[in-house]
């Protein structure tokens, strides 16, 4: 009998043909992070226990855009980017689990399936969507990073567009984002092939 490999289906004898590498995976680049308050009872929505909001600030909630390029060890997708190179946005909330603060990635959608494989992976609630932002480039018209600056982003998903923002930059911040620079607490859930399972 023939033993098949690879980390992620599609296993194969090779393996090469699964859709993620095995881990850790590395990534790099430009994130647009866009932070707001709404009610904390919707955030309180969103949250299934044992998680509850946050104690300090729990409306506060980060729509953040990436352009993204990453890589298994050894760089390998590097050098053919259709493997390393996506697009995502996702909206994070902060919620507490015994005492501590962590981020709860919500809602996120990605522009390639082996980012949507990875992420469920990970826990995250990865959809398909188009994703759109301004890059900022040292020569010509692009913006660079600096004040008065300004950026742009999209998302879409299902032809329906779901958010969009445009951002001007003043100064640089002395801190990270408050929303999402905590630990992140993610349930990775697979419901029962089985009828009446769960």
């Amino acid at each position: 009998m023939t033993s098949v490999h690879g980390y992620f289906p599609p296993k194969t004898a090779t393996g090469a043909s699964a859709l993620i590498p095995s881990p850790p995976w590395h990534y790099s680049g430009d994130l647009l992070t866009i932070e707001y308050r709404t009610d904390p009872a919707r955030v309180r929505e969103l949250l299934p226990e044992p998680l509850e909001p946050a104690a300090e600030d729990p409306g506060a909630v980060a729509l953040i855009w990436a352009d993204w390029q990453s890589c298994a060890t050894g760089g390998r997708e590097l050098l053919d980017p259709v493997l390393s190179q996506y697009k995502e946005t996702f909206a994070v909330v902060r919620c507490a689990y015994r005492g501590r603060t962590y981020s709860r990635c919500v809602y996120i959608w990605v522009d390639k399936d082996f980012a949507i494989a990875r992420g469920l992976h990970q826990g995250y609630p990865k959809k398909l969507g188009s994703i759109h932002q301004t890059r900022p480039h040292p020569y010509g018209p692009a913006p660079r990073i600096e004040a008065g600056a300004r950026f742009g982003a999209t998302l879409a998903a299902a032809d329906r567009r779901l958010a969009q923002a445009v951002v001007t930059l003043r100064e640089p911040s002395e801190t990270g984002g408050f929303v999402n620079g905590h630990p992140m607490a993610h349930h990775r859930w697979l419901p029962s092939i089985e009828n009446g399972k769960g």
